[in-house]
């Protein structure tokens, strides 16, 4: 049975094509174009990596933490005459009204059912002249997506010959956030070179754009992301050997139901409880390429991962009603030690859906001393 959006999206690009056929202005995308564009300048091949099995993982094996191949696509760069980029869910259309599905993602939805088809009435876009890079990418306005999505697309310019210094304009989600312009600034890109999207949804139309494409797919992080992200942000180190505790801190969702117990217990075993919203990236960066040991609840603090020196130990610490091996993922490509623990192991419950993203995490102490005697740091 269609939806209702999927009827919409249909019907809206029925009625742009008979449009465009009949000569007619189109306003908005006719089609989504899968795949490297033509044209496009190759940077990384199609590639995989086999996933070693995840150890311990209690109260028993997920199917989601299991032994997979993770594979990354094909990531590539294009130079664009008139491409218009809408927002704050970005949505890429190039001048031949196609959009780029590979870089217009929408969370949750196939690119033909994309937002942009689905509006009859789209933002009208603001013109810019000049050269612009654009970084922007949904989800872009959070920690996660920005470290692993927005900013390894410089790099990925920079592979094609394009260094930030030489565009005129650079296309990001915002600027609101302080990891933001802090990481921006590190990478030699200044605020005032800056385009952002406006408050509700907006859209540029740029004269002259270089489009790279998503380092990955959302949520999937290469190693090549990894080995940029390390050599640009994280500052070396002499040695590892901090333990460190991630906790929830407090969240109104997704609260780690026994933090005050587990601090307490991983505090008389070394680790120090850290709190990454009160610090910048490069200190965060810092302190996780210190540790060799890590605890850290299902969060967005554990983006900080992708700093950790190969050979790092994790023990993550998931709900049973959500678990996201994206932080697995992470590890494999940084080169990381994975272990989890999911929930107290009476409320353990399959789940593979990622649709309760708030569900308390109500790992118990016992399960967690376990994991930490199984991978060698029970002292």
């Amino acid at each position: 049975m269609l939806s209702v959006k999927s009827t919409r999206a249909d019907l809206g690009r029925f009625v742009r094509r008979t449009a465009k056929t009949l000569g007619l202005q189109v306003e908005g995308p006719v089609l989504a174009l899968h795949g490297r564009p033509e044209g496009a300048r190759t940077v990384d091949r199609e590639r995989s990596r086999d996933a070693e099995p995840s150890k311990p993982v209690l109260p028993r094996s997920h199917p989601l933490l299991e032994v997979t191949p993770i594979r990354y696509p094909e990531t590539w760069v294009q130079r664009h005459q008139g491409l218009k980029v809408y927002g704050p869910t970005i949505s890429v259309v190039d001048a031949n009204d196609r959009l780029l599905a590979d870089v217009s993602v929408e969370w949750g939805r196939k690119p033909e059912e994309n937002w942009t088809f689905r509006r009859f009435h789209l933002p009208n876009p603001k013109r810019v002249t000049g050269k612009t890079l654009v970084l922007a990418s949904t989800g872009g306005n959070t920690y996660f997506h920005w470290i692993t999505d927005i900013l390894p697309r410089i790099r990925l310019a920079r592979e094609a010959g394009y260094l930030p210094g030489s565009f005129d304009h650079i296309l990001v989600n915002g600027l609101d956030q302080p990891f933001q312009e802090g990481t921006l600034e590190t990478l030699g890109i200044p605020k005032d070179k800056c385009l952002v999207f406006a408050e509700g949804e907006s859209a540029w139309q740029l004269e002259e754009a270089i489009l790279p494409s998503l380092p990955g797919v959302p949520g999937v992080v290469p190693r090549e992301s990894v080995d940029f992200l390390r050599r640009e942000l994280a500052a070396p180190q002499s040695g590892a050997s901090r333990r460190i505790f991630i906790g929830r801190g407090g969240a109104k969702h997704r609260n780690l139901v026994h933090e005050e117990e587990i601090s307490r217990e991983l505090g008389k075993k070394g680790f120090e409880k850290v709190d990454c919203g009160n610090l910048s990236v490069l200190e965060q960066a810092r302190i996780f390429a210190s540790a060799d040991m890590i605890v850290g609840a299902h969060g967005a603090a554990l983006t900080n991962l992708v700093f950790c020196r190969p050979g790092t130990r994790v023990i993550e610490l998931f709900s049973p009603r959500y678990v996201n091996p994206c932080y697995r993922d992470l590890c494999v490509a940084a080169g990381l030690s994975y272990a989890a623990v999911i929930g107290d192991g009476k409320d353990w419950d399959l789940s593979t859906r990622h649709d309760e993203p708030s569900a308390a995490i109500t790992v118990s102490w016992s399960l967690l001393e376990e994991a930490l005697e199984a991978v060698g740091s029970g002292r």
